[in-house]
C-alpha cells in the first residue's frame, strides 16, 4: 500500500487529489468495513473516513435509498438461520395463544347466538372466516419452522421434534450453543427458577424444563421420568454436535434403545 484513500461522499473516494467515483456495491461494502474495523481497502490502498466526509448538496431520496441499502447488507450479513428459528418460534407460540383465545370467544358467540331472538349470519360467517385464516396463518408458521429445523438441525429435530429443538435453540441462544453445553444444563433449561429455589433450600430439584414436552418424558412413570429425560439431554447434545458438524446420526435409533432398557428397569 503505497497511499490512502478517502471516502469523501456517497459513492466517491479520494487520494487526496483526484476523486473517483465507485459503484453502490463497491461504496456500501467498503462503508461497512470502515464502521466495523475503522477501514477498508480498495484496488490494493488502504481507506479511511475523511474528517471532512460530507453529505451536502446529496439527494434526500437518494441518501435514504443508500443508509437502508446499508441497513440491509448489515442485516444480513449478521442475521443467521438460528435468528430466524428464533423469531419464528416466538411468533408461533403468539399466535397459538391468539388462536386458542378467538377459537374460544367463538365458540362462546356460536353459543349465545343460538339462543338470540335474531342471528346476524353475516358477522357468524365473518367469525368462521376469521377462524380458519388464523388456523390457516399458524399452519403455514408451523411448516416454514418445520423446514428450517429440518435444515439446519436435521438430527436434533429428528430426535425431539421441531417445536422443541426451535424452543431449545432459542432458550440457549443457538444450535452450536446446545452442542457446547453440558447435558445437565440442557436438561434443567426451561425451568432455571425452580432450579435457583432449589440452591436456595427451597423445594427439590427439577428433573426437566422444556424438553418436558418431549411425549416420552411428559408421559414417563414418575419413577422413570428423570432417568429418560438425562437420556434425552445426553442424545440432544450429541444430535447438535453432529448438526454443527454436517454429519448424519442414528442418535435418535441409540436413544431408543435406551429408553427402552429405561422402561424394562435396566
Amino acid at each position: 500500500m503505497n497511499k490512502m484513500l478517502y471516502i469523501r461522499g456517497i459513492n466517491r473516494i479520494s487520494d487526496g487529489k483526484i476523486e473517483r467515483v465507485i459503484d453502490d456495491d463497491t461504496f456500501l461494502n467498503i462503508y461497512l468495513d470502515v464502521i466495523k474495523n475503522g477501514y477498508s481497502e480498495f484496488e490494493g490502498e488502504r481507506v479511511i473516513l475523511d474528517e471532512k466526509f460530507s453529505v451536502k448538496n446529496i439527494d434526500v431520496d437518494r441518501e435514504r435509498e443508500v443508509l437502508v441499502n446499508i441497513n440491509e447488507k448489515i442485516l444480513s450479513d449478521s442475521l443467521t438461520e438460528d435468528h430466524l428459528i428464533e423469531k419464528m418460534i416466538t411468533s408461533l407460540d403468539e399466535i397459538e395463544k391468539f388462536e386458542n383465545f378467538f377459537n374460544l370467544k367463538y365458540q362462546e358467540t356460536l353459543l349465545f347466538m343460538k339462543y338470540a331472538p335474531s342471528v346476524n349470519k353475516d358477522f357468524l360467517r365473518l367469525m368462521d372466516e376469521n377462524n380458519r385464516t388464523i388456523k390457516e396463518m399458524r399452519e403455514k408458521m408451523e411448516n416454514t419452522l418445520r423446514e428450517y429445523v429440518e435444515r439446519n438441525a436435521p438430527n436434533l429435530g429428528r430426535l425431539i421434534g421441531y417445536k422443541v429443538a426451535a424452543r431449545l435453540i432459542k432458550a440457549t441462544g443457538g444450535l452450536r450453543k446446545i452442542a457446547m453445553s453440558s447435558s445437565s444444563s440442557i436438561q434443567i433449561i426451561g425451568a432455571e427458577k425452580a432450579f435457583f429455589r432449589f440452591k436456595k433450600g427451597e423445594g427439590d430439584p427439577p428433573k426437566h424444563g422444556i424438553i418436558y414436552e418431549i411425549p416420552d418424558i411428559y408421559r414417563a412413570p414418575r419413577n422413570k421420568a428423570g432417568k429418560i429425560a438425562r437420556a434425552y439431554a445426553n442424545s440432544i447434545v450429541k444430535a447438535a454436535r453432529a448438526d454443527i458438524s454436517n454429519i448424519h446420526s442414528d442418535i435418535d435409533l441409540k436413544l431408543k434403545k435406551r429408553l427402552e432398557e429405561i422402561r424394562k428397569g435396566q
